[in-house]
């Protein structure tokens, strides 16, 4: 039983690491504002020919996709000239929408690892508050662990960022998130979302997760010691 409680521990506090950064990811696929950002800042209409209003109808529609709200984010688009063409393309050069469908998916897998570790994290608390009945102190304890763990887990990152350039860290992370080569597009999809767009995003992300932890950390640490304090 001890050895069980010693794990289950270790879990939770991984859980609560797991839950800043697939959380962080989480609001992030769901920001229009976001996509629009990027939009202005890389002046994604001046390039596309596709106007500002268009380019939000773009966004509003990946998000509804990578949600399972609409089967498919493709569009027909009105560009510079007038002229309507559909914005993915999806043929033997480039299959944008089948790079979109691998994209949804790998987001699912994420929405999933959150609820399950939010699932953990609340079956835990209530395990250890009602069952194990332990002290609410220990518990915190170890929200501050995982604050820490994730804190650890960031520096690291970021000093890797110092070794390697972003751009071959993108590319290698999708050598290993893809099976096939479809995310190397030359169509409106690199054109709407640049490079540079997703190094905004990672640091964004990152910056996000850091603070997140910092200010969930700071509480969790605050809190026993003002407890203690008043008490005494």
């Amino acid at each position: 039983m001890r050895i069980f409680r010693g794990i289950a521990a270790k879990l939770f506090i991984f859980c609560v690491s797991l839950t800043l950064v697939t959380g962080t990811i989480q609001l992030e696929i769901n920001s229009v504002r976001l996509y629009e950002y990027g939009f202005d800042k890389y002046a994604v209409s001046e390039d596309t020919g596709i106007d500002r209003q268009q380019l939000t109808e773009v966004a509003e529609a990946l998000v509804g996709y990578f949600n399972y709200k609409i089967e498919t984010p493709q569009l027909t688009v009105h560009v510079r000239s007038s002229k309507e063409i559909l914005l993915y393309q999806e043929n033997e050069q480039n299959r944008e929408l089948t790079h979109l469908a691998d994209v949804r998916r790998l987001f699912l897998l994420n929405s999933l690892i959150l609820v399950v570790s939010l699932v953990y994290l609340a079956a835990y608390i209530l395990a250890f508050l009602l069952w194990i009945k332990g002290n609410w102190s220990d518990l915190v304890k170890r929200v501050s662990y995982g604050c820490a763990l994730t804190l650890a887990v960031m520096v690291i990152v970021g000093l890797a960022t110092l070794f390697v350039d972003f751009e071959q860290l993108f590319l290698q992370f999708h050598h290993l998130a893809f099976s096939n080569p479809w995310w190397a597009s030359t169509g409106y999809l690199p054109r709407l979302f640049p490079g540079y767009f997703w190094e905004d995003v990672a640091l964004l992300g990152a910056g996000s997760i850091v603070v997140g932890a910092l200010i969930l950390g700071s509480i969790a640490w605050v809190i026993p010691r003002w407890y203690l304090k008043r008490k005494g």
